[in-house]
């Protein structure tokens, strides 16, 4: 009788498995929210809690190119989700159909370079004779245009590399005078050994503000209403409050369990 429970037990266990339904998550380098380098970010997190927290979804995390968003989310593509990402990020110039979550947070960007003698807040003003890095695929605000990083490079002496972390210790060594930086990610490495992020000047204006969703593309195989009910759900656990936490972000932290039901 034992033996038939276990293989009972076995046959329902492994029908559930097979009953999940897989979901693919969109991931490129966007440190805290995700990043290869640091030993783990928002986005691990979040997938590690949704999968732990129901038994109807499995989230597998897929790692692209910051320029491959909106391809692997596009029809047919490698993707079904991407977490904290903005709408206004290239989005509206391709044909991607995409739903929004209600935002998680709101961050904010601001120049940077290596603290120096002498060195003041005027050496923001201009980009003249700087050498700036970006971080290819990325967005940036200047002169007012939020522009892509390629078009950046046409008009500015721009080093492109495939990591914001590598961005920061081009600017601490020397090799470039300029990056963008956004402050969630100094607030994630405050205290960290990794970056020191005393030894950097930060710009006293931000460059541009933005809230961050998580994005559902045209496989339907979740919805956004769906994903709204699991963090709403993993809200009155205490486990986005403990997230939000652990990364020292509390205060870029849009959605709280009070604020949505």
């Amino acid at each position: 009788m034992s033996r038939f429970l276990l293989l009972f037990a076995a046959l329902f266990y492994s029908g559930v498995l097979a009953a999940q339904t897989k979901v693919y998550v969109a991931a490129y380098d966007y440190p805290p929210y995700f990043s290869d380098i640091l030993e783990t970010d928002l986005t691990r997190e979040l997938v590690r809690r949704l999968n732990e927290h129901q038994d109807n979804y499995e989230f597998i995390i897929e790692v692209i190119p910051p320029s491959g968003r909106y391809e692997a989310l596009s029809a047919g593509g490698c993707c079904d989700v991407i977490f904290f990402e903005s709408p206004s990020w290239g989005w509206r110039n391709h044909d991607v159909e995409i739903e929004a979550t209600f935002p998680l947070v709101r961050g904010e960007e601001r120049l940077v370079a290596a603290k120096k003698a002498g060195r003041t807040q005027s050496f923001f003003s201009s980009y003249e004779g700087k050498r700036f890095a970006g971080v290819k695929g990325y967005h940036y605000l200047i002169a007012g245009e939020l522009k892509a990083s390629d078009e950046l490079k046409q008009e500015y002496t721009v080093y492109l590399a495939d990591s914001r972390i590598t961005n920061i210790r081009m600017v601490l060594g020397g090799r470039v005078d300029l990056t963008t930086v956004n402050d969630e990610l100094l607030a994630a490495l405050d205290g960290s050994q990794q970056i020191k992020v005393e030894n950097l000047l930060l710009a006293e204006s931000t460059d541009f503000q933005y809230e961050l969703h998580l994005l559902v593309g045209p496989s339907k195989k979740i919805e956004a209403s769906t994903l709204q009910r699991m963090l709403s759900e993993l809200g009155r656990k205490g486990e986005i409050d403990r997230l939000f936490r652990r990364f020292n972000m509390e205060r870029f932290q849009l959605y709280r369990p009070s604020t949505i039901r």
